[in-house]
Order: C-alpha cells, then sequence, then structure tokens
C-alpha cells in the first residue's frame, strides 16, 4: 500500500498526528462518522501505522497514530520522500509474526 498526499489515509493519519501526544486518540466511529472509509483505518492498522490502545479508565478503543505513522505523516506534510519501513509495500502474509 503506498499513501499519497491527497489520500483519506493521510487524512487520518493527519487528523491523529495533529492532537497533543497528551490527548492523541480517536474512536473507531468517530473516524468513521468524519472520514467515511472504515477500510482505510483497517489497511493503515495492517500496515503499522496506527494502533488502537485502550482507555485511561473504562473500556472501549481510541486509535492513535505509531511512530512509524507519524514519520510518515510528517515527511509526507514537508513534501519529503517517505522513510523506509519494512511493513510498507509487504503483503500481510509475509510479514513476520
Amino acid at each position: 500500500m503506498t499513501i499519497e498526499r491527497d489520500s483519506v489515509h493521510f487524512r487520518i493519519l493527519g487528523r491523529l498526528c495533529a492532537m497533543p501526544r497528551p490527548v492523541r486518540g480517536i474512536a473507531g466511529g468517530m473516524l468513521d462518522r468524519h472520514f467515511g472509509a472504515p477500510q482505510a483505518v483497517e489497511e493503515l492498522a495492517a500496515q503499522g501505522l496506527i494502533q488502537g490502545r485502550g482507555w485511561a479508565n473504562g473500556p472501549g478503543m481510541i486509535w492513535i497514530p505509531t511512530p512509524a505513522g507519524e514519520a510518515l505523516y510528517q515527511a509526507l506534510a514537508a513534501g519529503r520522500d517517505p522513510p523506509p519501513s519494512p511493513l510498507m509495500n509487504t503483503p500481510a502474509d509475509s510479514r513476520p509474526p
């Protein structure tokens, strides 16, 4: 999967990375409501660019960017080539466990 600056994947990463670190994270339902692309969220998670984490207190999960996702977003936002990632452009069934 290649992420372009005009893609929904980039916009999702941008929304997550723009948040201050202490309060970073958006629930899947809110991402779906805003972007209407639940498959993009799943693709970002499968590529290791976002990950789910639980709330500090209570049930549920929010999506946050991983360091790789944040680095990719920063590079694309600045117009640079994205950093190499061992997970990018790798079929899901050939990734190490």
